[in-house]
């Protein structure tokens, strides 16, 4: 009798332990334990702010000679010049740039010239192209961006121009030079610096002290600055070429 009493109460106990283990567990706990470990990877995976543009390469600021292996062009020793430095990032803070260029050649050793301008880094779009006729004498001309809206260029964005040109006779580019132009913010820091015709403006600085010397020629102040920008890139033997202008466009798009 008293041995089914003690089987009777350990089975009791027996059922009380298990019971008492079951009030332990959690579904809800565990069901929370399953949400965040599924939840960690898919917080940890989320994207990164996009990284800033890579520096474009180096600009190609000098033609070496005729792209089709004869040359048509006939200019002596010189050679078709970007007036740009080589190392990028070169800056500008106008929605319209200008680009400006030594071209040893006049407008009779020239059938047109090509300028187009294409959005970096891909090149996949292209913001701009006109065909133009050059001056009539050898020098240093201008291209400057249509002042329209479609034409505008958009801040922190790389942009890649080309300037070729078809000698007589050509169909295809003769010779050409290419190179990277990147627009910035408009800050106070920076207007000084074209103020004072800075490099670090590259092309705002270059033609600002252009466009004053086209209206005033002899001007010493500006002709200083001038040649202090050529020496920069080291086109100190152009201080006294004249400027003969801006290109004539056939057209754009």
């Amino acid at each position: 009798m008293n041995n089914s009493r003690i089987k009777k109460v350990a089975c009791f106990l027996t059922l009380g332990l298990i019971l008492s283990g079951f009030s332990w567990f959690h579904p809800s706990a565990a069901y929370s334990a399953k949400a965040s470990a599924k939840a960690g990877p898919s917080t940890q995976s989320k994207q990164l702010p996009p990284a800033p543009p890579s520096t474009p390469p180096p600009n190609r600021t000098r033609s070496g000679g005729s792209l089709g292996g004869e040359a048509t062009c006939v200019a002596g020793d010189q050679n078709l010049m970007a007036l740009v430095p080589v190392q990028n990032p070169v800056i500008t803070t106008r929605e319209h740039p200008t680009f400006l260029f030594y071209v040893p050649y006049g407008a009779e050793q020239v059938q047109y010239g090509e300028f187009s301008l294409l959005v970096g880094p891909d090149e996949m779009t292209r913001l701009y192209q006109t065909r133009f006729t050059l001056p009539a004498e050898p020098g240093i001309v201008s291209v400057s961006l249509p002042n329209l809206p479609d034409y505008a260029l958009k801040e922190d964005t790389f942009y890649h121009w080309y300037f070729k040109l078809y000698c007589n006779g050509s169909t295809t580019a003769d010779v050409q030079v290419d190179g990277w132009v990147q627009r910035v913010a408009a800050t106070p820091e920076r207007q000084r610096q074209i103020e004072i015709a800075s490099p670090e403006v590259w092309y705002d600085s270059l033609a600002e002290i252009a466009a004053g010397l086209q209206a005033d020629p002899n001007n010493n102040l500006l002709r200083a600055q001038w040649r202090i920008l050529l020496e920069h890139i080291d086109a100190g033997n152009l201080t006294q070429t004249p400027m003969v202008g801006a290109v004539q466009p056939a057209y754009g798009n």
